[in-house]
């Protein structure tokens, strides 16, 4: 069996996962993401991949035409998934099925270092961290095309409240509107 990727409704995604998985594997990947709301920090449920869910299946006549008939698939995208890309899939979607927690990222003058959390999984992928927005961006290969997909960070308590304070490794300020990559350097935004 393979594994496919379907485009649906936005936003309709658990539910066509929930109406395929009696006759196919289905994943969407979600995780609680750091969302800023009237000064503080909370989650939010999100998709990593809106408007897509990756199922694994045979592919003959009688799935395609059980697929067609369910309400909120758009169109089954052309290939399969790599098994790489098939395994990125399946960390990303956390113990079965639950949301991903934001990774633990730690900023020690400058240099940033993943503590804990998936994004240890992808450091080699991970292509910019935003400290302020509370995201890092990771470059993967879906169907033979790269995409990028966005993963919460969180902070040590003890940095929390100070992203001002942060500094490169050359001892200056990083305004807290730019961006830093995962080796120090900084990226403007």
């Amino acid at each position: 069996m393979n594994w496919y990727v379907i485009q649906v409704k936005s936003g309709e995604e658990k539910a066509v996962a929930q109406k395929l998985s009696d006759n196919f594997r289905t994943m969407v990947p979600i995780e609680n993401r750091p969302i800023r709301s009237g000064g503080t920090w909370g989650v939010k449920e999100y998709p990593l991949f809106p408007g897509y869910v990756f199922l694994q299946m045979n592919y003959n006549a009688e799935a395609y035409y059980r697929l067609k008939g369910i309400t909120g698939v758009i169109k089954l995208l052309p290939g399969t998934l790599s098994y790489l890309e098939a395994e990125w899939i399946l960390l990303l979607n956390g113990r079965k099925g639950t949301p991903l927690e934001p990774t633990l990222v730690k900023n020690t003058n400058g240099k940033l270092e993943i503590v804990d959390g998936i994004l240890s999984r992808f450091k080699s992928c991970v292509t910019k961290i935003d400290i302020r927005a509370r995201r890092a961006t990771v470059e993967l290969s879906i169907c033979g095309e790269k995409k990028e997909v966005q993963l919460g960070i969180r902070l040590p308590e003890s940095q929390e409240e100070s992203p001002a304070e942060e500094t490169r490794p050359d001892g200056e300020e990083v305004n807290p509107a730019e961006e830093v990559q995962p080796d120090g350097e900084e990226v403007s935004g």
